[in-house]
């Protein structure tokens, strides 16, 4: 079973050429495939066009990576993949691959995620949720509140910039293909506290506005939430400083983009 359930996830020929797609495509046009037209009912020339706001992992590879656990399996690093579909104005388009890598083993895995839309909220306006029965303060999202508010209030003409970035010694735009976690912090409470426990994963879109206007950084940041199964000790959570969270969900914000950050091989 082992060996049928890592099979599965091995990248595909599909997957990778959506990551080749992403690479390949022109840097102004990649802001039309996080766009999809609703078209209005009864007039096919007319509609209204809405932005994709979180990308979803499906409950199967959602229990696949919990078995993990459970298979004695260790993540040594977590990569976000940026990768497109074939373009088509009634869907979104660009479909984040999550690759997991593991000790020990050079097959890493490769998980789909599935671009959604909902209705945005109110950002989080209080700097607390409420008083825990342990007694803590639980504290809030706020920076993944703050960055998904301004994806999804960036103008759209605005949005290529978003992913790329100029080498300060060659001085030309490179584009950001990936994100990489490998803090050892982070990855040891993936391994030790969450596998085994997850029942959502999801990626946030987001914009840092505090690197829109440096040239030489990029200024997409995503963040993954994970919902856990069971309810994890707040002081546990608490002594994560590069995690937030609330009662209902963990955020992992600390991802590096590549180029022009690029891990070692």
């Amino acid at each position: 079973m082992e060996q049928a359930i890592e099979q599965k996830q091995l990248i595909t020929l599909e997957q990778a050429e959506k990551i080749e797609r992403w690479q390949q495509e022109e840097v102004l046009l990649l802001a039309r495939h996080f766009q999809r037209l609703n078209e209005t009912k009864g007039r096919p020339f007319s509609g209204y066009y809405t932005r994709a706001n979180y990308f979803q992992m499906d409950a199967g590879d959602v229990a696949i990576l919990n078995n993990l656990k459970g298979d004695g399996k260790i993540i040594k690093r977590i990569k976000t993949h940026m990768a497109l579909d074939v373009e088509d104005k009634k869907n979104f388009t660009f479909v984040p691959i999550i690759e997991i890598d593991l000790v020990d083993t050079i097959d890493n895995l490769f998980f789909n995620l599935v671009p959604k839309y909902k209705e945005p909220v109110e950002p989080i306006q209080n700097g607390t949720i409420g008083d825990l029965d342990t007694g803590g303060v639980l504290v809030p999202g706020i920076f993944k509140e703050m960055i998904l508010t301004n994806w999804n209030n960036l103008e759209d003409n605005l949005i290529d910039d978003l992913f790329v970035a100029v080498d300060t010694k060659t001085r030309q735009r490179e584009r950001v293909n990936y994100y990489v976690i490998d803090n050892t912090g982070i990855i040891d409470f993936v391994n030790d506290i969450l596998l085994g426990n997850i029942k959502d994963f999801i990626l946030y879109p987001g914009v840092d506005m505090n690197k829109f206007h440096k040239r030489d950084m990029i200024s997409f940041t995503p963040v993954i939430g994970i919902t856990p199964e069971d309810n994890i000790v707040t002081e546990i959570l608490s002594r994560h400083a590069l995690l937030e969270f609330t009662e209902e969900e963990i955020f992992i914000e600390y991802s590096s983009p590549c180029p022009p950050t690029c891990p070692e091989a």
